[in-house]
């Protein structure tokens, strides 16, 4: 009889909102040292009871069969992806909790598995938490106790400063999901988030930057120092400008942007160009012939990673991180992020 050997998942690291249901609830994970998921689900044929909830709630690490009875037919995708999840979360797993308002990230390392805390102590503050943030606190309907209830214990909660996480880890910090495994490094995937994060919490600190103009540097920089498309975007549109000092470029990316993020004009106004960026695309977007537009009108579609997307088939020139390292490189005494990303002949 062949045994079978139970492989343990290497740790991980992933962050979380520390936000259910609108609120913000850190204060609730510091002093508890947990991290809590939401959604929780409640079991069939059970009321909802917040002082009994390991017998009303669904465990989401619970044995399959038992998972596909109580979720048949249920439907709300979060349930399996709370499952999902739960399955990669080990102990050792690095916590990211952000909070950009404050200028850092909280890290902490799991010591214990998956847990549903029956009673939780810390409910009725909680409850309180939600009443000052003025959001509503009705248990009943709205199962706000329950959210903070499932999750694993942690260590202990350290502020990190922001500008010590690398821009491609802090790209996914800033987005809308509740909580998600953080991706490696997009142009090397022996660097993964637990791997940085580890050495962090370990009190090792990064290694003073050289100044340098070698293309391949400015690449990782450029990916470890970007941390959300705004920040791309407006890089994008600096180097337009550097690249057209006879014409006026404009950052236009937001809300109702109709998916231009620069606009370039001549000095009557007339527009001469237009650029649309995307920090992640496989494939570069397309800004479309333009026939309508009789005077000729440049295109540009910039994308930071993967390094080669697929080229538009529009006509629109492809912008991607070889030019814009090389544009980089071109530019650097009038680009304020290359002193930051410190590309130049610095002496310091």
């Amino acid at each position: 009889m062949v045994q079978e050997i139970k492989v343990t998942p290497l740790p991980i690291a992933f962050y979380c909102r520390a936000k259910p249901q609108r609120c913000d609830a850190f204060t609730i994970f510091k002093k508890a040292r947990r991290v809590f998921i939401g959604y929780p689900l409640i079991r069939l044929g059970e009321a909802y009871d917040p002082n009994a909830l390991c017998t009303c709630l669904v465990d989401p690490s619970c044995p399959e069969a038992e998972w596909e009875e109580q979720t048949a037919g249920r439907g709300n995708r979060n349930f399996t992806r709370n499952r999902n999840f739960i399955a990669r979360v080990t102990e050792g797993s690095i916590v990211v909790i952000p909070r950009p308002n404050l200028g850092v990230a909280f890290l902490a390392r799991v010591e214990r598995e998956f847990k549903i805390v029956n009673n939780p102590p810390w409910a009725q503050a909680y409850l309180d938490l939600r009443a000052q943030q003025r959001l509503d606190r009705n248990d009943k309907v709205n199962h706000h106790i329950a959210d903070v209830a499932q999750g694993w214990r942690v260590d202990r909660y350290r502020p990190i400063p922001l500008p010590r996480l690398p821009g491609w880890l802090k790209r996914s910090l800033f987005g809308r999901s509740t909580y998600n495994v953080l991706r490696p490094h997009p142009l090397d995937e022996g660097k993964t988030a637990y791997s940085v994060l580890h050495k962090i919490l370990e009190g090792c600190h990064a290694p003073k930057m050289p100044w340098t103009l070698e293309l391949d540097a400015i690449k990782k920089r450029l990916v470890d120092t970007l941390n959300n498309p705004y920040a791309f975007e407006n890089l994008i549109v600096e180097l337009l400008q550097l690249e057209h000092p006879n014409e006026l470029w404009q950052h236009t990316g937001g809300p109702g942007d109709g998916g231009i993020d620069g606009l370039g004009s001549d000095k009557a106004g007339v527009v001469v160009g237009l650029m649309q960026a995307k920090y992640f695309a496989n494939t570069a977007p397309e800004l479309g012939n333009l026939t309508t537009i009789r005077r000729p009108l440049r295109r540009y579609s910039a994308v930071l990673v993967p390094e080669n997307p697929r080229e538009p088939t529009d006509g629109t020139c492809l912008l991607n991180l070889d030019w814009i390292a090389c544009a980089v490189r071109r530019h650097w005494r009038r680009l304020p992020l290359a002193v930051t990303m410190r590309v130049g002949r610095g002496t310091d």
